[in-house]
């Protein structure tokens, strides 16, 4: 016999079992897919990058745009802690149904006590309505069939309330996994440079002329700070200096190098420009710096404008002007009096270079060849003139010019005589203010604006000594030599001509510079990041979120529904409700008047003795009985 509690009105049962019944669910729906959101929302919030506009040089448009987030984190982890979401979110429609279970019995149990028979089910319903409670497909299946038949009993709308709630949780599904699956497809891997700005440049990466030299008195004697023998006064880093400016002319300095390029701003000649040297610097550095630059312009001479003349078969009279002229050929009359270091010479001009028979060259303001650029004061003996006044500073010029009367063996020819090129260069060498900009260890642009004066180019021309009839540039041979060897055109001769020449001044001028801040810096760290599209992470996200939204609501329908103690009838919309009403001890003992509990519906979970047997004789079709 039941038990006498078991009989009893459902209203009076006491609530049993809330937390089973109702918090268990809620709380599967509502947490682990709250959390899993929650944590891909968190990685994508830490891990986040907010890419630095590039000072130098503009980030790629697919980089910077509303529709992403940059994520320093790994893609396939991040899709992976995604994937779990797609993977939970199928798994809830059964406990979002049986939540949904106890309204519906609240509404059968109503229904039943008013009357309203409309809005019971029929047994065929009631298997259906069974089935989707217990998140069947192929109840639901049937059931949509079922609703398009024509000649069928109304449908109650607690059955349609069922359907609902499972197709809906099949969407929601559906969604999450449609979302996830957009985002591991969109999801990439990128490559990307994170540009780190300090507050003020640090770093010493211009160069600009020692503070020895923009204070350095010339005007007493009209030497320049590179030349402090008479001037009286002591330069503290002068060997450093006389060290550094061969360093850079062989391209063994520690501290500069000296790069050529072409430029707009320099029409018709590379530019020579002075950089730290590049092996000192991170190559993850980018930045911008002012700098000096040198170039060199040249030009042949026409002969018959300096009248060159063929003398004795083997030399070459010349006379571009009164102070440029001479014999290329001849030796130069060098003198063994110390006192008289550049002895008179009938075969070159006032202050003249003669470093050899074949080379011959002197120093003007103009590009005519007609001032001698005479800036300390010298007379052609090499000794201080009183008469003549060394040049102020506003009166040195940039650029300055020089002439060069030189032969080589070539068949290049300007003025060819037996088998030898004899040839006059007028060249201007000039000086500017470079501002450049370094970018991934290259050069990304230059601007180059001559310098106000000639003070820069002094530093190299005041310290050039008519002490010796040789002058101080003995590898200008060489310089000619290897411009005769670079092309087969004038233009390629005259080209690398300049390009050594103004290496040459420079490496002098550069062995006087200190460093300069740069006028912008930046730093880059390469990294790989995740490109994470931002509409199908929101839509995941939402739909993860709606679950949570979902399982509160169902939660409080619920409960408010247990307050009619209703559980027991939930208890009995399930698959062991239905199994212990056809199998239980009612069927061998109790009344069919009698009320069945939820304990009567778990109680065979704890002891279940008695077996199903089912009878297939031909006589009786099949049966299903109980075995004890």
């Amino acid at each position: 016999m039941p038990e006498e509690g078991s009989r009893l009105d459902p209203e009076l049962l006491p609530n049993e079992n809330l937390i089973q019944t109702i918090l268990l669910p809620a709380t599967i729906i509502c947490i682990p897919i709250a959390l899993l959101a929650g944590a891909l929302l968190a990685l994508v919030y830490m891990y986040r990058i907010d890419p630095v506009p590039n000072l130098f040089k503009p980030t790629e448009t697919s980089l910077r745009g509303p529709g992403f987030v940059l994520v320093n984190f790994s893609a396939t982890r991040l899709v992976f802690v995604a994937s779990f979401l797609s993977t939970l979110a199928p798994l809830l429609g059964s406990f979002i149904l049986s939540l949904f279970a106890l309204p519906v019995s609240r509404r059968l149990r109503d229904a039943s006590r008013e009357a309203k028979y409309l809005n019971l089910p029929t047994p065929f319903q009631m298997s259906l309505l069974v089935g989707i409670l217990v998140a069947s497909a192929q109840q639901l299946r049937s059931y949509l069939w079922y609703l398009l038949r024509r000649r069928r009993p109304s449908i109650p709308p607690v059955l349609h309330c069922a359907a609902s709630m499972m197709l809906l949780s099949l969407v929601m599904a559906a969604g999450v996994f449609i979302a996830d699956t957009i985002l591991h497809y969109t999801t990439s891997t990128v490559e990307f440079d994170q540009i780190l700005v300090p507050p003020q440049p640090d770093q010493e990466f211009g160069r600009g002329l020692s503070e020895f030299c923009l204070t350095f008195n010339r005007t007493f004697v009209g030497l320049p700070c590179s030349d402090t023998t008479d001037s009286g006064q002591v330069d503290p880093n002068a060997n450093f200096e006389a060290t550094e400016m061969n360093r850079l002319l062989h391209n063994t300095s520690q501290l500069s190098e000296i790069r050529i390029t072409a430029t707009e701003d320099v029409a018709g000649a590379d530019l020579a420009y002075l950089i730290p040297q590049q092996q000192r610097i991170a190559p993850n550095i980018d930045y911008q710096a002012s700098t000096i630059g040198i170039s060199t312009t040249c030009r042949f001479v026409k002969p018959s404008s300096c009248g060159m003349v063929l003398w004795d078969n083997y030399y070459t009279n010349f006379s571009c002007t009164d102070m440029f002229h001479g014999t290329i050929g001849m030796p130069p009359i060098v003198s063994t009096n110390i006192n008289n270091p550049r002895p008179p010479d009938p075969y070159r001009s006032f202050l003249m270079y003669k470093g050899a028979a074949n080379l011959m060259y002197s120093f003007f303001s103009d590009s005519g060849m007609r001032n001698i650029y005479n800036t300390v004061g010298y007379n052609d003996s090499g000794d201080f003139d009183l008469s003549i006044s060394p040049y102020p500073n506003s009166q040195l010029v940039n650029p300055f010019y020089v002439g060069i009367a030189a032969r080589i063996s070539t068949t290049n020819a300007t003025f060819i005589s037996d088998g030898v090129v004899d040839f006059i260069l007028d060249c201007a060498v000039a000086s500017y203010d470079i501002s450049y900009t370094w970018v991934d260890g290259g050069l990304q642009d230059i601007k180059a604006v001559p310098s106000g004066n000639g003070s820069i180019l002094e530093i190299f021309h005041g310290s050039l000594l008519y002490g010796t009839i040789s002058g101080g540039d003995p590898a200008l041979q060489d310089y000619l030599t290897q411009s005769a060897l670079a092309g087969n055109t004038t233009d390629s001769f005259l080209q690398k001509f300049g390009s050594l020449y103004s290496t040459k001044v420079l490496a002098y001028i550069g062995g006087y510079t200190t460093g300069r801040v740069a006028l912008a810096q930046q730093q880059r760290e390469h990294m790989l990041l995740s490109k994470v599209p931002i509409p199908p992470l929101a839509i995941l996200v939402a739909w993860s979120f709606c679950y949570l939204l979902l399982g509160l609501i169902l939660a409080f329908q619920a409960y408010w529904a247990s307050r009619g103690n209703v559980r027991d009838i939930a208890a009995k919309l399930s698959l062991s409700g239905l199994s212990q009403a056809a199998f239980g001890d009612r069927q061998t003992g109790t009344s069919s008047g009698e009320t069945t509990s939820r304990e009567d519906v778990n109680q065979p979970i704890k002891q279940e003795t008695r077996r199903i047997l089912v009878d297939g004789s031909a006589q009786r079709g099949f049966e299903f009985g109980v075995m004890l």
